[in-house]
C-alpha cells in the first residue's frame, strides 16, 4: 500500500482532534451558559418569592419599590422562558409535519414504482433473460448480434433500476416515518416543558399583581395623605405626592405586565377606563360617600364618634406640656374634581380605576380616613409632628390610650380604626 494511504488514516485523526479541541471549550461554553440562565432564573423567583411576603403597610417606599422590581424581573424571566419554550414546540410540530409531508410524497413514489416492478417482473417471466440470449446466436450478423446484447443489458439493467429505487424508497419511507414519530414525541415534551413554564409565568404575574394591589391600596392612601397636608404643610405634601409618583410608575409596569398576559390568552384586561373617560366594562355602582356628623375639637375638625377621644387626646397632651394642633376632616369633593381631571369622567374612572393609571396618580374618592373624618394630621408650633421629637415619644406612649394608631411612615398621621 503507498505510503500516503497509510498515512491517510493518522491524517483524520489529526483533523477529528483538531476539530474536538476547538469545539469542547464551545460545547462548555454553551453548557456553562444554559446553566447560567437557569440558575439566573432561579434566583429572581427566589426574589420574587421573598418580595411576595412584603407587608405593604410596613414597609418602606424604597422597599417596595425593590419588591415590585423584583417581581417585575421574575415576571420577564419567566416569560422569556415561556416564549423559549413555546419556540422549541414550535419547532419540533414543524419537524414533524415537514417529515410526514416528505413521508406522503415517498408513498405516492413507491405506488408509481410498485407498479413498474410488478411489469418489469411480469416481463422478465414472459420474457426470460435466457431465451434472448439464445436469440443473439441466431442473427445473421456479429454486428447485430452485438447491438441486440446492448439493448438486453440496457433492458435488464433497467429492470434493476426500478427493483433498487422501489427498495430504496421504501427505506426511504421508513426513515421518515420514524423522524416524523420522533418529532412528535419531542413535540409532546416540549408541550410539558411549555406547561411547566406557563406555570411559572402564572405564577409570576399573580404574585406581582397580589402585590401590585396592596402596594396600590397604599399609594392611593398615601396620595390622599398628601391632598390632605396640602393646606397644613403644602412643603411635605408635595414631597409626599413625588414619592409615591416614582412608585406609581413601578405599578404602571406592573399593570402592563398582567396586561399582556390578558391579551395572550385572548382575554380583556380586568382594569379599564382611562384620562378620556373610558369605562370598566359594564356598569359601574357609584359608592355613596356620605358626609359623617362632624364635630370640632381644639380647632379641629372630625367626625362626632370620635370627638370624646380626641378631646381626651388633646386634654392629656396639654397637661404633659404639648399643645398640638392639626388637620383632620377633609371632604370628598375635593378628591372627585381631581379624579375628574386626572383620570377621566366615567364613573370607574372616578370611583374604581386604581390611582396609578391616572396621570399623575390621583388616590380613590372617600377611602381616606380624613375622608370619613377618623383621622388627624397633629402638629406643634406650627409645624408637622415628626420622628424623635418629644411631642411624637409622648405620642407613641399615649395616643393608644384613646384609640388612635399611626400610619407607617408618617409620624404626623393618627388615625381611629387603623390606616
Amino acid at each position: 500500500m503507498p505510503a500516503s494511504r497509510r498515512r491517510t488514516p493518522v491524517a483524520v485523526l489529526a483533523v477529528v482532534a483538531a476539530l474536538v479541541a476547538v469545539l469542547a471549550p464551545l460545547l462548555a461554553t454553551g453548557a456553562a451558559s444554559a446553566d447560567t440562565a437557569t440558575q439566573q432564573r432561579d434566583v429572581k423567583r427566589q426574589r420574587a418569592e421573598v418580595a411576595s411576603q412584603i407587608d405593604t403597610l410596613q414597609a418602606t417606599d424604597a422597599q417596595l419599590d425593590a419588591a415590585l422590581a423584583a417581581l417585575q424581573a421574575n415576571v420577564q424571566a419567566t416569560r422569556a422562558a415561556m416564549v423559549d419554550a413555546q419556540s422549541d414546540v414550535d419547532a419540533a410540530t414543524a419537524r414533524a409535519e415537514q417529515a410526514e409531508r416528505e413521508a406522503d410524497e415517498t408513498e405516492r413514489q413507491i405506488q408509481a414504482l410498485r407498479s413498474q416492478v410488478v411489469e418489469a417482473a411480469v416481463d422478465a417471466f414472459v420474457t426470460p433473460e435466457a431465451d434472448s440470449a439464445l436469440d443473439v446466436f441466431r442473427e445473421d450478423s456479429a454486428n447485430d448480434a452485438s447491438t441486440k446484447q446492448a439493448l438486453i443489458d440496457a433492458t435488464s439493467g433497467a429492470k434493476l433500476d426500478v427493483v433498487d429505487e422501489f427498495r430504496a424508497a421504501k427505506q426511504r419511507l421508513e426513515d421518515q416515518r420514524a423522524e416524523a414519530e420522533r418529532a412528535r414525541a419531542e413535540a409532546a415534551s416540549r408541550r410539558d416543558a411549555l406547561a411547566q413554564k406557563k406555570a411559572g409565568y402564572d405564577t409570576a404575574i399573580s404574585q406581582q399583581q397580589q402585590v401590585a394591589d396592596q402596594v396600590s391600596a397604599r399609594l392611593s392612601d398615601k396620595l390622599a395623605e398628601s391632598q390632605a397636608l396640602a393646606s397644613l404643610d403644602a412643603q411635605l405634601a408635595e414631597q409626599l405626592r413625588q414619592e409615591q409618583a416614582a412608585l406609581a410608575e413601578r405599578l404602571r409596569a406592573a399593570r402592563a405586565a398582567e396586561q399582556a398576559r390578558a391579551s395572550s390568552s385572548g382575554s380583556s384586561s380586568s382594569s379599564g377606563g382611562g384620562g378620556g373617560g373610558g369605562g370598566g366594562g359594564g356598569s359601574v355602582s357609584v359608592p355613596v360617600i356620605t358626609r359623617p356628623g362632624l364635630s370640632t375639637v381644639g380647632g379641629i375638625t372630625v367626625a362626632s364618634s370620635i370627638a370624646n377621644q380626641l378631646a381626651g387626646l388633646l386634654n392629656a397632651a396639654s397637661a404633659a406640656g404639648f399643645t398640638l394642633g392639626g388637620s383632620g376632616y377633609r371632604d370628598s369633593s375635593g378628591q372627585i374634581a381631581l379624579r375628574r381631571q386626572n383620570c377621566g369622567t366615567s364613573d370607574y374612572a372616578i370611583y374604581q380605576m386604581p390611582p396609578e393609571q391616572c396621570s399623575p396618580a390621583t388616590a380613590i374618592p372617600g377611602r381616606s380616613k380624613h375622608e370619613q373624618g377618623l383621622a388627624v394630621d397633629f402638629t406643634i408650633g406650627g409645624a408637622t409632628l415628626r420622628y424623635g421629637t418629644p411631642a411624637h415619644s409622648w405620642m407613641q406612649a399615649n395616643a393608644g390610650r384613646f384609640g388612635f394608631s399611626p400610619l407607617a411612615g408618617e409620624p404626623w398621621h393618627w388615625s381611629v380604626g387603623g390606616g
